[in-house]
């Protein structure tokens, strides 16, 4: 009996085994569940977010130029170890500190050997080592959307346009690497689309060189004549768009864009009053007595240090920026003919420079705030209540260089198809339209050719190039500690002379240098030009 039973049990015993066996079988078998058991251990770690490069006038690209490595850090293996002395310090104590299973993509500091059996990966780099027109493009924030610049008004399109990374790994419980899986670069293709500017790359390196030789703060633009558009746009000191934090905390205004700000303006103003005088018909030949002072009103104005010019014509007042000639011209032309002219050309109104991205204002007085003779007397020569920006100052002076046609400036050719450089969507419309005839802005032309070959812009002649251009120093009603008047001061001209391709302007913001030490800046701007577009 008891043996009938044992051998029962075994049999039953052996049964259960069988289908156990069978089904492990199964199991092992069956890919769907294999499958199913590799997704609940896989996870997507992301690289890079996919955003659309900025590009120049010629499609080479402003940013993502650069590549930067990651590498695959694995909790449970001797991965941390390995990777340990490839971090920065700041990278190796996130790393440590993280509590997390999961792996980890932790960027390198310097490449591994190949023998260290990491794997990593690479992706773009946002800003060049060096980075190139800051304050034009912006930067972006931590949570990788745009802050400021020409990233904050296309972030949308900016964000949607690349194809987004991400490392897929095939784990264990313990966040190692699943035996006979390794990670994987997965792409997410984006819109394909881009943004181009107008700026020149070369030219603004050029430019960006010259300013951080000789101007502690300022700015350098640059406008192609013909059309309006900014080839360099330059703003110092600048910042580090990685380190915005430590730009914010040392209070040095470096986030200041001072090509889009305003400021006291001063002589550079003087072409402008001369071009509505001639459009008015007055005659440039007219001769005006220069005593080194006038009296308007009861108050007197002078020309610098007093200086007397004795009889001189506009021709002659140009030359040697004399202020009680466009003191006694302004007199005679009235507040509405200057107001008139400086408005169409962009003085007093925010210019469009790209969607949502503007050059500031300024201010340009009223005709009725120029009925006062002291208002006026003083918008003669650039000065009182008259606030300009540096693009504003080019514009105005390209109108001359350009025939008498006024461009509006702007920074943008448009969104584009990044991988044809097609033109998909152009930025806003320039404005465009005839500001004074072709003979007042020959005159003038020729006028302010004079003011380089032999009078107080002689300083800007660049070396085998004629130019033309006007200098300006002017008084800001502000003060450093001596109590000294601290300067706003600029150069605004373009070369060649008879048939000028750039219209250049060159600001020195509170400082003591005068308009005339600014010439060899300016000339220095065009010498560079014409090297970098002459070898193209």
């Amino acid at each position: 009996m008891w043996e009938r039973r044992l051998i029962g049990l075994v049999g039953t015993f052996l049964f259960f085994f069988a289908i156990l066996q069978a089904r492990l079988v199964g199991l092992s078998l069956n890919t769907q569940s294999a499958q199913a058991a590799a997704i609940q251990s896989s996870c997507l770690l992301p690289l890079y977010d996919g955003r659309a490069e900025i590009y120049d006038c010629e499609m080479r690209p402003l940013t993502g130029l650069a590549k930067e490595t990651f590498a695959l850090a694995l909790p449970g293996d001797d991965s941390y170890a390995r990777l340990y002395p490839l971090l920065s310090e700041e990278a190796a104590a996130a790393l440590y500190g993280q509590s997390s299973s999961q792996p980890s993509l932790v960027p390198l500091q310097s490449e591994p050997a190949d023998s260290l059996g990491i794997y990593t990966f690479e992706k773009p780099r946002r800003y060049f080592e060096a980075p190139i027109a800051v304050h034009t493009l912006g930067y972006i924030g931590e949570d990788g959307q745009g802050v400021s610049g020409i990233e904050r008004c296309y972030d949308d399109l900016l964000s949607a346009g690349g194809s987004r990374l991400l490392v897929r790994c095939t784990t264990t419980a313990s966040g190692s690497l699943m035996a006979g899986t390794e990670p994987e670069l997965v792409e997410q293709e984006g819109s394909g689309q881009a943004v181009q500017l107008t700026l020149d790359r070369d030219i603004q390196r050029i430019c960006e060189g010259i300013a951080l030789e000789e101007l502690e703060q300022g700015a350098i633009v640059v406008m192609e004549t013909a059309t309006g558009k900014l080839r360099a746009v330059v703003s110092m000191p600048v910042y580090d768009p990685y380190d915005v934090a430590g730009a914010i905390a040392a209070d040095d205004s470096s986030l200041l864009n001072r090509a889009i700000s305003a400021y006291n303006v001063g002589s550079v103003f003087k072409p402008i009053v001369a071009a509505a005088a001639l459009e008015a018909g007055l005659d440039p030949q007219e001769p005006y007595e220069c005593t080194g002072v006038i009296e308007v009103d009861g108050h007197l104005y002078h020309c610098n240090q007093n200086k007397a010019h004795g009889t001189v014509t506009m021709t002659e007042a140009l030359e040697h920026s004399c202020n009680c000639y466009f003191i006694w011209l302004g007199s005679k032309l009235g507040g509405e003919a200057i107001t008139e002219l400086a408005s169409r050309i962009g003085f007093g109104r925010a210019a469009p420079l790209a969607k949502d991205y503007y050059s500031a204002g300024g201010n340009l007085p009223t005709a009725e705030e120029l009925e006062n003779s002291g208002q006026l007397a003083s918008i003669s020569f650039g000065q009182g209540k008259l606030l300009a920006t540096p693009i504003q100052i080019a514009a105005g002076m390209n109108m001359i260089a350009n025939g008498g046609i006024y461009i509006g400036p702007t920074l943008m050719e448009g969104a584009v198809e990044a991988e044809t450089g097609t033109l998909l969507e152009a930025g806003p419309a320039q404005e465009t339209l005839r500001a004074v005839s072709q003979q007042a802005s020959d005159t003038l032309l020729q006028m302010l050719q004079t003011v380089v070959e032999e009078g107080s812009g002689a300083k800007a002649k660049p070396e085998g190039l004629t130019a033309a251009g006007k200098t300006g120093t002017a008084q800001t009603g502000r003060y450093d500690e001596e109590g000294r008047e601290l300067l706003d001061s600029w150069f605004a001209g373009f070369y060649p002379a008879e048939q000028p391709k750039y219209t250049i302007v060159i600001l020195k913001d509170s400082t003591f240098s005068t308009g005339e030490e600014l010439g060899p800046i300016f000339a220095r701007v065009c010498e560079g030009i014409e090297l970098a577009t002459s070898s193209d």
